[in-house]
């Protein structure tokens, strides 16, 4: 076996990929912005003009429009829940529940994707093997953290013109914020700042998570793959897979809370361009959330004001992509390029 073959690491290709040199087709974007100018002022659509010639671009056909789009909701545990003190309002049970909702077509969720015409697919990440408890080791290991970001492609499956994504499951805003901190310095309580629903308590026991985590992994936290195995979950490993094939791809994504908005980190460390095609849907009352977007220069489509993200504003947006859509699909659609 060679020298470049016994160096190489799990991580490699994860490199490879976030690192592809991959653009919008500037030409649909253009078309979009010259038929804005010929219904009237450019100004009067907003973002909503916005949104379409960033669609239009990704999506690489004029008129832009959405026939296909895909729900993916990545669903984890996370050791550290086990970590003394209570990190999370909810627990492994719950995300059980909630993926057989989905699954079943029972969650207000199913509805408010069937009203946007988006298909749910829920993947289920080992919730019974929780990752390990951060404050005491990494959380995965190389391989398995490879191996999950390898999995979240399969959210591509079925090739969808937009990507709405959404994550559920406890622990992982406490993982977000870890990997917050990593990837952009600043203290555990400025990255875990709750919403107003959030007990003291619970926030006292995440910052205390977090600062066990960053001094039990000091050193290692520089590389942004070391930070997302160290800290972070398989939904998280997963929805930067989902994120780095859907460029690849040249299908455009739209996130949801804090969490895939830190997912999202993760790739932009690795390149700032491997975010170009990611939306905002919303930001929720989570101030870091709105912390996390602005590091990522990603204004929100709208400010919603939920508690949490779990796919509710992503899949929303989905609607509000499709009114963007609607000035253009009035003409006979022109081959796709």
């Amino acid at each position: 076996m060679n020298d470049a073959a016994e160096s190489s690491t799990p991580f490699d290709d994860v490199r490879e990929l976030a690192m592809r040199d991959i653009e919008p087709d500037a030409a649909c974007s253009k078309k979009v912005h010259e038929a804005l100018l010929g219904m009237g002022r450019q100004g009067d659509f907003g973002k909503l003009g916005q949104a379409a010639e960033w669609l239009a671009g990704w999506q690489r056909r004029y008129p832009p429009r959405i026939e296909n789009a895909t729900l993916a909701i990545f669903a984890g545990s996370h050791g550290v829940t086990s970590a003394g003190g209570t990190v999370s309002l909810s627990s492994d049970e719950n995300t059980r529940g909630r993926v057989e909702d989905l699954r079943a077509g029972k969650a207000p969720l199913s509805a408010i994707a069937a009203a946007n015409q988006t298909n749910i697919r829920v993947f289920e990440l080992a919730i019974e093997k929780p990752t390990a408890d951060f404050t005491d080791g990494a959380a995965m290991s190389e391989r398995e953290c490879a191996a999950t970001i390898a999995y979240g492609f399969e959210a591509l499956e079925g090739k969808p013109d937009l990507l709405a994504l959404g994550v559920v499951g406890a622990g992982i805003g406490t993982a977000a914020a870890a990997v917050a901190c990593a990837l952009y310095g600043g203290t555990p309580d400025y990255w875990v700042r709750p919403g107003p629903s959030t007990p003291k308590d619970i926030s006292a026991a995440r910052v205390e998570a977090v600062n066990a985590g960053l001094a039990r992994h000091r050193g290692r936290l520089e590389d942004p793959l070391e930070a997302l195995r160290c800290l972070g979950g398989r939904e998280l490993a997963a929805c930067v897979g989902a994120i780095l094939a859907a460029r690849i791809q040249s299908v455009p994504v739209v996130l949801d809370g804090f969490a895939t908005t830190i997912a999202a980190g993760v790739a932009h460390a690795l390149n700032p361009h491997a975010v170009e095609h990611l939306l905002a849907a919303h930001v929720t009352r989570r101030p870091a959330h709105q912390a996390a977007l602005d590091r990522l220069d990603l204004p929100p489509l709208l400010p919603l004001e939920f508690n949490t993200g779990g796919g509710m504003g992503s899949v929303t947006a989905v609607g509000l992509l499709r009114t963007a859509c609607a000035p253009f699909l009035g003409a006979p659609a022109a081959s796709d390029s």
